[in-house]
């Protein structure tokens, strides 16, 4: 799976702008599941993208194959290792 970052998040990932997560081909697996896996190298990018429920944060926008998990199933949206996950700040003003 690539999980792209927008980079606001490169910095806690050694500037990568794409970090490849490797699923275990037997286990189905949620992008939320996925975040807390990323969170083991990665433990900002967790902390900034889940809530302590493990839950997607309001503010953030979370894209699945090009589908937004908000239309989808959230955080419990099926992942796999040829998903790709981009990851948005929401954006706000007037």
């Amino acid at each position: 799976m690539l999980i792209h970052l927008p980079s606001a998040l490169r910095r806690f990932a050694r500037d990568h702008e794409v970090v490849e997560l490797r699923l275990p081909a037997d286990v189905r697996m949620t992008v939320g599941d996925a975040f807390v896996m990323l969170g083991r190298d990665y433990p900002a990018i967790r902390q900034r993208v889940l809530d302590d429920q493990n839950n997607i944060r309001r503010h953030v926008n979370v894209f699945v194959n090009g589908e937004n998990v908000r239309f989808m199933q959230g955080g419990l949206t099926q992942v796999s290792n040829d998903s790709e996950v981009w990851i948005y700040p929401a954006l706000s003003g007037g």
